[in-house]
């Protein structure tokens, strides 16, 4: 896109920042994609105390503390779905991505999510342009260039007219009030320009990108991985997925191992009944 508006510089800027910060906690994805995993609380020997609490008072430090039995523990508890041992570990993700992939994502419900709104800032003025990779099946572009040089250029047109449109509706509204016909602006959110920004993102399209903190225990973690990291998941949540998949792994080597060992069996047991 040509021309960012300032919401957008200021996202740009944070994210580059960020991967000077954090780079082994954050991944750039697409054109303007990005994912971090700021923070987490609890460990896998949280998960054991959790589960042990009725049977002794001896606690786990650390996973550097771990036994092979307390090893196997973790595994066999996973395996047989003993879930809310599990659901003590929390993960805090911020991640930037296109709306549709926000609509499948925010299915995942069992999580506290909070998006940038479009209602107080005007929108990230970038879409998503789906590379090479994202729109070939089989080696075979379904989109070609052309195409995609179409596509780029409409959203382009949309984010300019919805620039153009929001100044002059401001304007409109500081010469309504210059000749008197609207009270003088107060403190806080101005109601006039609120409103037409929240009329004018109706024309954006879902690919425009969106900002979100999302904070979400290990146990829906993991249904989020079965589901979304399977080659049949839309190519660009996976591209999410398999990102976080990647930071929480390298923070948590076991629990991750635990959760491959646990999902690989279960594969094979419904590859073994399918008829």
């Amino acid at each position: 896109m040509s021309a960012r508006n300032q919401s957008t510089t200021e996202i740009a800027e944070e994210m580059e920042q960020r991967l000077r910060m954090n780079p082994q906690g954050c991944r750039r994805i697409g054109n303007f994609g990005f994912i971090e995993l700021e923070d987490s609380w609890g460990d896998e020997a949280t998960i054991l105390n959790t589960a042990r609490i009725s049977t002794t008072n001896n606690r786990l430090h650390s996973v550097a503390d771990f036994s092979d039995r307390d090893r196997r523990l973790l595994y066999q508890l996973l395996r047989d779905q003993h879930g809310t041992p599990f659901e003590t570990v929390y993960f805090r993700f911020r991640f930037i991505a296109p709306i549709f992939v926000l609509r499948q994502w925010v299915k995942h419900r069992m999580s506290s999510w909070n998006e940038f709104s479009m209602r107080y800032r005007k929108p990230i003025s970038e879409a998503y342009v789906p590379d090479l990779a994202a729109r070939s099946v089989d080696g075979f572009a379904v989109l070609d260039g052309t195409a995609m040089a179409e596509y780029s250029a409409l959203m382009e047109q949309l984010f300019q007219w919805y620039e153009a449109q929001y100044d002059k509706a401001c304007a409109r509204i500081e010469l309504a009030r210059a000749e008197g016909h609207l009270p003088p602006k107060q403190g806080g959110r101005d109601p006039y320009r609120g409103r037409a920004r929240e009329l004018l993102r109706n024309v954006l399209p879902v690919a425009t990108y969106s900002d979100v903190y999302w904070t979400v225990n290990f146990r829906s973690l993991m249904n989020f991985f079965r589901l979304r990291r399977k080659p049949d998941a839309q190519y660009e949540i996976r591209e999410y997925a398999d990102a976080a998949y990647a930071l929480f792994a390298a923070r948590y080597p076991l629990l991750s191992e635990t959760m491959e060992s646990v999902l690989r069996e279960q594969e094979q047991h419904l590859a073994s009944e399918a008829p």
